[in-house]
């Protein structure tokens, strides 16, 4: 492990990896679509009062999944000025954390609560195809899962007087810092400074 003297003659590691305590959230990115959930113990992902009262409006007159997909498309379509593409079925699974994926599941810790809304305008501003939807919306949902969990990481690289050479935050994988750090780290197990 590189390390530097404190002058009290201690060593302290040169790197120090940490979670993030004040992480943007990912959905203030450009994203494919809106993460609309209606439960009552989160917020949803995306703030989209519209879109959400739609979908807590159609529940009570949808007879299943499928036709309450069919209703929001109408009503968003007829409603507002955005065209809807698809929309996708979120299910949450909720068990010593939360953790959101496409499609829709029964159990105990599962709860059908979200949709996953594709517009006409928010697949142009990001140019994704439509034989990719379910690729990117399932890596954006595997990204929001990590900062809902709080596993996003941040670093300061100290130099050998230990005066603070650079810092940066908003990683999902400690392995991605390697890229914001001096070749001599590339074959540094960063797991070895992360501090909890």
């Amino acid at each position: 492990m590189k390390t530097y003297t404190k002058t009290t003659t201690t060593e302290e590691p040169l790197l120090e990896i940490t979670h993030d305590e004040s992480p943007q959230s990912p959905r203030e990115d450009t994203n494919l679509g809106y993460f609309i959930t209606v439960g009552s113990s989160y917020r949803s992902p995306d703030k989209h009062e519209e879109f959400k009262n739609i979908i807590v409006e159609t529940g009570e007159e949808a007879t299943s999944q499928e036709n309450h997909i069919e209703i929001i498309k109408e009503r968003i379509n007829e409603e507002r000025e955005e065209k809807v593409i698809a929309i996708y079925p979120v299910v949450k699974y909720e068990h010593s954390g939360v953790s959101y994926s496409l499609g829709s599941k029964q159990g105990f810790d599962y709860s059908n609560n979200g949709f996953y809304i594709i517009t006409k305008e928010s697949q142009k501003e990001t140019g994704v195809l439509k034989k990719d939807f379910e690729k990117v919306i399932k890596q954006e949902l595997e990204v929001y899962n990590k900062y809902i969990n709080g596993e996003v990481y941040r670093f300061t690289l100290y130099d050998k007087d230990g005066e603070i050479l650079d810092s940066c935050s908003g990683f999902y994988n400690i392995e991605d810092i390697k890229e914001y750090l001096p070749k001599e780290w590339s074959k540094e197990n960063l797991e070895d400074y992360f501090i909890s």
